[in-house]
């Protein structure tokens, strides 16, 4: 586009202008239209009158655009701008701009077309000298190859995965790896999971070029492509097991995650990694010729078969895993399915052990939780203690007053939950012979034994309570202590 163009370089030195006219004799062309373009490229060019009077200075213009030169250069000469013709020279510098955009336009495609011309030319005599020298396509090249690759994959590329990861913490174009909200090193990163199954899948298939060289009809022919393939399938597969391996690592990290949120991801990442070793087994085998979908067609026979024959046992391995993602009771938790009750001891794939009241162990099918209604005791925030005390009949006008002072002492007592329900003490029957009071209470999570002193703490001092205002225990049937 340059060659097209005319430009005239001209000197206020007459002695130069006139060697450069005899030394350039078709650098002065008369094109008016070419020179605006060439200057709406170049605006700075002509409007500095200061540039083209300097003796020795060069400036390009034409003949035909001397007019416009003195009017611009007359214009940036002066001494006040215009305010009101801002918005015109606002709208040349757009046309301007976009004149030099397809100015460039042009450039790029004048400079590959350029290209391309050279590399037809040369073409023909690099695969000349190719043929003249065998030892350069059969030696040098593989081994400038492989030279070339294990430069990439241990020197630039580690390089170039951790600029893209300063890049992607600062901005959100690209992946980074932080889900969890904050900054993620290098090491735990996407990027940083990429690094070596990368690095090695590049170092791989540049020393395979060793292997053509030394055998280029057999290993080219019939290994390399499976090789990549397969190489290509397992890098991926390590990835997604170093990324995947990096995201559960720092959630398992944070210090406000729950106990069964916890138990959950490391279910997720077990079964996470058998799906990748199945789903990478089964592509690499595919990629190695082996018929992997006529192998499924043929086991998905033979499973149907195999489920009718041991539907029991997938039902307890089936409901194994929905409770492994689920999860609802953890090892330690104490139960009630049905009419089953005890403390989880055990979980496997298809049964649970129990270890009822009576401290034996029960097992129990995996398939009973899918379908019963489960009671998990331990994690409850409180428990409801209700409590019945029988009084004599003759007693009954001092009930208000002990009713009053039990539910002081029940709200003063440390171990009552008092989140939800205020603790109540009230007359709930009369018979002819006793009266009951009827007490509850929410008592706070807390172990088996504590929860069995801390009952007994509460009928003790009930019991002083009523014997300080007069009153005695009747002979009724009494109904004990309740826990729900």
């Amino acid at each position: 586009m340059f060659m097209n163009t005319p430009i005239r370089v001209a000197a206020s030195d007459p002695l130069a202008d006139t060697c450069f006219r005899k030394t350039n004799p078709v650098s002065v062309l008369p094109s008016t239209s070419s020179t605006l373009r060439f200057r709406s490229i170049f605006p700075f060019v002509s409007l500095s009158p200061v540039l083209r009077h300097q003796p020795g200075l060069l400036s390009f213009s034409s003949k035909a655009d001397k007019p416009v030169e003195s009017e611009v250069s007359a214009a940036s000469g002066g001494a006040g701008v215009d305010v009101s013709n801002g918005g015109v020279i606002g709208n040349d510098w757009i046309d301007k701009v976009k004149d030099a955009w397809h100015s460039a336009e042009d450039v790029l495609g004048y400079t590959g077309e350029k290209a391309k011309e050279v590399s037809n030319k040369l073409k023909p005599h690099v695969e000349q000298l190719l043929d003249t020298y065998p030892y350069l396509k059969d030696v040098v090249a593989p081994v400038g190859f492989t030279l070339t690759g294990t430069i990439l994959a241990w020197v630039v590329l580690p390089r170039l995965l951790r600029r893209f990861h300063n890049y992607a913490i600062q901005t959100s174009v690209l992946p980074s790896g932080s889900l969890l909200g904050n900054q993620v090193p290098y090491e735990k990163s996407f990027w940083g999971a990429l690094e070596d199954p990368m690095r090695y899948l590049i170092t791989f298939m540049a020393f395979s070029q060793i292997g053509m060289m030394v055998a280029p009809s057999t290993i080219a022919s019939q290994y390399v492509t499976q090789a990549w393939r397969g190489a290509a399938i397992l890098s991926c597969v390590w990835f997604f097991y170093r990324w995947k391996t990096n995201l559960l690592a720092r959630a398992l990290a944070t210090h406000n995650l729950a106990g069964t949120d916890r138990e959950k991801l490391l279910t997720l990442d077990r079964v996470s990694s058998i799906g990748l070793f199945v789903v990478g087994l089964m592509a690499l085998a595919e990629a190695c010729g082996v018929a992997v979908q006529s192998i499924l067609t043929v086991g998905g026979i033979g499973g149907v078969a195999t489920a009718f024959a041991a539907k029991d046992i997938l039902g307890n391995v089936l409901s194994g895993l929905s409770m492994q993602f689920s999860k609802p009771f953890s090892l330690g938790d104490t139960i009630k399915a049905g009419s089953i009750e005890g403390q989880v001891v055990e979980m496997g794939l298809t049964n649970t052990t129990l270890l009822n009241s009576e401290k034996f162990p029960v097992l129990v099918p995996n398939s009973l939780f899918s379908s019963q209604v489960i009671v998990n005791k331990s994690r409850a925030q409180w428990r409801a203690v209700v409590t019945k005390i029988p009084l004599e009949i003759e007693g009954l006008d001092k009930v208000p007053q002990i009713s009053d002072d039990i539910k002081n002492m029940l709200r003063s007592n440390s171990n009552i939950f008092l989140g939800k329900e205020a603790p109540y003490c009230f007359l709930s029957h009369i018979d002819s012979y006793y009266a009951e009071l009827t007490i509850g209470c929410n008592l706070r999570r807390m172990s088996k034994d504590e929860i069995y002193s801390a009952q007994q703490d509460i009928l003790l001092q009930s019991v002083q309570i009523i014997r300080k205002h007069g009153a005695k225990l009747g002979s009724g049937s009494f109904q004990g202590t309740t826990t729900q």
